[in-house]
């Protein structure tokens, strides 16, 4: 079978398995979400839930403390001391709400589009109990530190506990489909002078056959019309998430790649490339995640605009190996 014909049938399967999944969550969300819940679906990867979750917690939590240092936005305090939080994708756990609110956090809400929180008390208590433990807290103290956390699905739940001057995510923001209406969103609950940390994964989610960037060979009509009611890869490229943070008046502060390709390597696949990607340059589409610092325009640090040409590698020795 030649070359074309085998990419031909993998986009094919590719795309029946997205259709498939996305006519599920279409017509049957509530039983979508419910088999996401039974599985414990939970965006960490598999194995990683009970003691084999800590690491993963503790990780995603002191990352936060790193970047933020990184950024300038910390010296010698937690980043979530005496902050209004806002997790965006918190996933079937409150794990990162406890370590938050166990290192000062005032307030901590969540915000998915996705109804994943385990119901599971067993699975959570495996997780929660453990994790405070090992921060030098007490087990017991999870219910307290953990009171008035709730996960929300819509800006409009938000606006009562708003506004926040903390916004975090991992993995998620790629997720989006609407990165403009989310922008909007946020400039909408936070203060005038937040911070927002994302962490952004532009990889292909497994939706790959030779490339790590074949799942632009979809055209922008396909992807879309596939993946309308699922979490699947918006597909944007990293200068999209600052162009539209700037034009909702959040600055970079901090931008660094966590994963690329060679631009050699971006370089050969791009012709082929589905529009716009085919026209964007190779030093762009070989950044496969990054981390991002963002403050709104009151704040301290506003004026400390980060060149993005060209991303500089996250600290890798100092952050987790998650």
């Amino acid at each position: 079978m030649r070359v074309g014909a085998v990419k031909r049938a993998w986009m094919a399967g590719v795309g029946g398995y997205l259709l498939a999944r996305n006519l599920a969550f279409k017509h049957a969300p509530a039983a979508a979400n419910a088999l996401m819940r039974l599985t414990n679906v939970s965006g960490r990867g598999r194995g990683r839930d009970g003691e084999k979750a800590l690491a993963y917690f503790e990780g995603v939590a002191a990352d936060y403390e790193v970047i933020a240092k990184k950024a300038g936005l910390t010296t010698d305090k937690s980043v979530f001391e005496n902050k209004l939080v806002l997790e965006i994708g918190p996933g079937n756990t409150q794990a990162i709400a406890l370590l938050a609110r166990g290192r000062g956090a005032l307030k901590f809400a969540g915000w998915d589009a996705f109804d994943v929180l385990s119901r599971d008390q067993r699975y959570l208590d495996a997780i929660y109990g453990p994790l405070l433990e090992r921060a030098g807290k007490r087990a017991s103290d999870v219910r307290t530190l953990l009171d008035g956390c709730k996960i929300h699905g819509s800006r409009e739940a938000f606006e009562p506990l708003a506004p926040f001057d903390l916004v975090i995510s991992r993995a998620v923001l790629e997720h989006v489909r609407d990165l403009d209406g989310l922008y909007g969103d946020l400039a909408a609950l936070t203060t005038e002078d937040a911070a927002v940390i994302h962490k952004v994964d532009l990889r292909s989610h497994g939706h790959q056959l030779t490339h790590d960037l074949d799942f632009l060979l979809f055209s922008e009509r396909s992807w879309r019309g596939l993946t309308t009611h699922i979490g699947e890869p918006n597909r944007a490229r990293y200068p999209e998430y600052l162009e539209i943070g700037r034009q909702h008046g959040f600055v970079p502060i901090y931008v660094a790649s966590t994963r690329v390709v060679t631009q050699a390597e971006a370089e050969r696949i791009r012709p082929k490339l589905a529009m716009p990607y085919r026209d964007m340059s190779g030093e762009v589409l070989s950044v496969l995640g990054f981390w991002l610092v963002q403050v709104r325009d009151k704040h301290p640090l506003a004026s400390r605009v980060v060149e993005t040409a060209s991303l500089p590698p996250a600290p890798h020795d100092e952050l987790a190996p998650f």
